[in-house]
This record gives structure tokens, sequence and C-alpha cells, in this order.
């Protein structure tokens, strides 16, 4: 089997552990009355093109990247943007590692969430602030699980598609992150401002950590 050939299959199953991660938590906290799924009703329309642009293209990422691994002959862009625009071994075993570290942090941020993990802002019923295990590190490890599973398959595919959903999906979840945050120091008050001055939004440094 070719690197190539390894890596596609890498993906595929990268995507069934994502979801063997989700649905089954998903459907035990829905099962509790707790709804994962929150839609706030305080969004500006702006703020709702960005929900609509970062589900877009969460879908689009989710079934180019199958259509290419898998392989299918329908994609549902034009054919242009399936352009390859390197193909480089380092590149491609870079992308895996970063899938798999996007993997492994999200599903770490899915066990230390509990009852508090919400699809977007929840105003009604929030759950306790989160500040322990992975969070020690991020302040936002759902995302960053998604960033680098989405930078790792541009790396590996190496296509021009990839490298659009990529840069419209990451920016998309940039705003996402302020938006919560907004939400999350009128909700949390000092708690979030303490936990905020402690822990990076992307990555607290060792030297930051320890300076706390």
């Amino acid at each position: 089997m070719s690197v190539t050939r390894f890596l596609d299959w890498f993906q595929l199953a990268g995507l069934a552990f994502l979801v063997c991660l989700a649905v089954p938590r998903m459907v035990r906290l829905y099962a509790r009355g707790i709804h994962v799924l929150a839609i706030d009703r305080q969004r500006t329309p702006g703020q709702m093109l960005e929900d609509l642009l970062a589900g877009i293209s969460l879908v689009l990422w989710w079934y180019e990247l199958v259509a290419y691994a898998w392989p299918l002959s329908l994609h549902l862009v034009p054919a242009r943007l399936g352009r390859v625009l390197f193909d480089a071994v380092v590149l491609k075993v870079t992308g895996a590692a970063l899938m798999a570290a996007g993997l492994v942090i999200y599903g770490l941020a899915l066990t230390v969430f509990r009852d508090s993990w919400r699809l977007g802002i929840d105003r009604k019923t929030p759950g306790p602030l989160v500040t322990g295990g992975i969070f020690t590190w991020t302040r936002n490890p759902i995302y960053v699980g998604f960033d680098l599973m989405i930078v790792g398959t541009l790396l590996i595919q190496g296509r021009l598609i990839f490298l659009v959903l990529a840069v419209v999906f990451v920016g998309m979840l940039h705003l996402l992150i302020l938006r919560e945050e907004r939400f999350l120091s009128e909700k949390y008050g000092d708690a979030y401002q303490n936990y905020r001055a402690r822990v990076g939004r992307y990555i607290t440094w060792p030297s930051t950590r320890s300076r706390a």
C-alpha cells in the first residue's frame, strides 16, 4: 500500500473516530434532557452569516475529504478547485500528525466537558464553567482540535479546495470564539476573567504557566 493510499484510509478513519466520539455523547446528553445543539436567539444577521459559512465549510470539508479519499466521482465544488497545489510526503506525514493531534485534543475536551458541552451558545442552561484537564492548556480545545484537523487535511490532500476551506473555516471559528468569550465574560464574570488571565485562547506556553 502506498503512503498516499494509507493516508486516505487514515483520514476516513479519523472522520469515523470523530463521529464515534461525538454522536454517542450527544445521544446520552439528550437522553438526560441536555440539549447539545444550542441556537442563540440573540445572534445578529452578520453572526448568522458567520455560522452559515462555518456550517457550509464543515459539510464541504467532510464530503470532499471522503470524495477524494474513497474516492467518489461526485464532487460538490467546481473541478478547478480540486487542483493539486503541492504533493510532498513530508507534508502529508505532517498533516497526518496534525489530524491525529486534533482528534486527541477533541476527545480530551469532550471528556472534560461532561454536561457543559454545547454546539453554539446556550444562554438558558449553559452548564458550569470548565477549566480543568485540557482546558488548563487552551481555552478552546474543541476549536483547536478542528483547526488542526482541517489544516492536517490540507497538508495531506494538497488541493486548492482544502486551502479555501481551511481559511474560511478557521476564520469563522475565530469569530465564534470571540463571540463566546463575550458571553462567558457576561455569564461567569470574575471566574472567567481569572481563567482567561491564566490560560491562552489557543495555547498556553509553559513559560506563561510558570508565571501564573
